[in-house]
């Protein structure tokens, strides 16, 4: 009885053993609430991280392509106005050289004229010069028969000095007779003979057929070459 009695315990102390026992659960419960409570706040932070990062990166790439579409029509802007200032450029390059083509042509054409001008002035020169050549070779020719003329009257005139006094029908001029004709003009036949034809000395022209143009002696037909009026009067 005495053991018995022992091995009994009170009641207050079986509420303080199961206390005692409740603690420890409660705290282990608690404990694995606490880490259940803070694996799902992990998991939604996460999710919300998860969240704003998305949303971050739809922002990012909304901004991106807003900012692309931007660039790209500050691309085309910039592409056109460089286009139409080339455009610009070369038309007025254009338009400068077809200003330069047009002075050229003009220029070609006033020089065109110019040499016109001169060709048809040199012409003009030209024939001046071939009618001053001409008109002095025309000269010349009549200056060399004055000349061969005065020479034939002197020498004429010096044979008629020499052979004056002789009495015969004929002079001579250098050992050589001048042959008179009868007193009569051979070519009209009515005014006296008073023209005396070289080279063959025949004396048998008036003055009026001796001024004209004869070619050749009326008397002996050879070819004439001058030809001397003879003062016959004594």
């Amino acid at each position: 009885m005495a053991v018995e009695a022992s091995t009994k315990r009170p009641r207050g102390s079986q509420y303080l053993d199961t206390d005692a026992n409740f603690a420890p659960a409660v705290k282990r419960r608690s404990g694995a609430f606490g880490l259940s409570s803070s694996l799902i706040n992990v998991e939604l932070l996460c999710q919300i991280q998860n969240q704003q990062q998305l949303e971050i990166d739809r922002f990012v790439a909304q901004q991106t392509e807003k900012l692309k579409i931007d660039i790209e029509a500050r691309q085309r802007t910039q592409t056109r106005m460089l286009a139409s200032a080339v455009q610009n450029a070369i038309a007025k390059k254009v338009k400068e050289k077809d200003d330069e083509i047009v002075r050229i042509r003009n220029i070609n054409l006033v020089l065109q004229e110019r040499v016109k001008s001169l060709y048809v002035e040199n012409q003009i020169w030209r024939d001046i010069a071939q009618s001053n050549e001409e008109h002095a070779n025309n000269l010349r020719t009549n200056l060399d028969q004055v000349l061969a003329q005065m020479e034939t009257l002197q020498t004429v005139a010096t044979a008629v000095e020499d052979d004056a006094e002789s009495s015969c029908g004929s002079w001579v001029e250098g050992g050589e007779a001048i042959r008179a004709v009868s007193s009569g003009c051979k070519r009209c036949g009515e005014r006296e003979g008073s023209v005396l034809v070289l080279p063959c000395r025949h004396l048998c022209l008036c003055t009026v057929c001796g001024s004209a143009s004869l070619r050749t002696c009326p008397v002996c037909g050879s070819v004439m070459n001058a030809s001397v009026h003879v003062n016959m009067s004594s």
